[in-house]
């Protein structure tokens, strides 16, 4: 591994799920995410978020709520998710901002915390989209029937690798959408606020271990 980079991902085959980061067993830290049994019910707002971050020995590492749910993608508004320490004190916020309706964008993460540079990602690259509209997305519709008649498995997805950059284009972080992992290229960045973008983001782009509705609707 790179000196001072870290790689995180998501650990589906315990429960509750955990983000683990660190070269392999017995090194890193593996950090549980616990859906709060009192936060807002997402029926109805599908982007409603509320969850803890709990280390392997259940102590309180920090909380996710939902500042502002998403609206519908006429107007554009972002959801805004609050990241606050066990003691309710904030660590940052992220946002997560969807193509508007009849408008050519991608979806956009943006990490803005407390102390530190405010770092926005957008969701595939401006190559990977440019081949995927000619290429990939006639024949897409066609994998989704097969996928769903378990004939293949749903492997075949539009582009999905996020990178953030600061003002300044400097890279923190990347989703490598293929590795399904994340690689934190920089140590100026909260751990804390790290797992819970990762939480954020696998239950709003889920892998397919992680089932339809993903860790956040288990």
């Amino acid at each position: 591994m790179t000196q001072g980079r870290v790689a995180y991902g998501m650990n589906y085959k315990v429960s509750p799920p955990a983000v683990v980061s660190g070269e392999g067993p017995g090194q890193g830290t593996s950090v549980r995410l616990f859906r709060d049994p009192d936060g807002p019910v997402s029926d109805r707002l599908p982007s409603l978020r509320a969850f803890r971050l709990r280390a392997e020995d259940w102590t309180p590492l920090a909380r996710v709520v939902t500042e502002r749910a998403l609206s519908s993608r006429l107007s554009g508004r972002p959801a805004v998710y609050q990241v606050l320490d066990h003691h309710g004190a904030p660590l940052g916020r992220i946002t997560l901002r969807r193509r508007r309706a009849f408008r050519w964008g991608r979806k956009r993460w943006t990490v803005e915390p407390v102390a530190g540079p405010v770092l926005r990602g957008h969701e595939g690259l401006l190559v990977s989209w440019l081949l995927w509209w000619p290429l990939g997305l006639p024949v897409y519709p066609l994998f989704l029937v097969l996928a769903l008649m378990a004939e293949i498995d749903d492997g075949f997805r539009p582009p999905r690798r996020i990178i953030w950059r600061d003002t300044s284009r400097r890279v923190h972080v990347v989703f490598r959408a293929v590795a399904e992992d994340y690689q934190v290229l920089t140590q100026d960045l909260d751990p804390r606020l790290v797992n819970a973008l990762i939480g954020l983001h696998q239950s709003s782009d889920c892998p397919e271990q992680a089932g339809s509705e993903g860790w956040y609707g288990r």
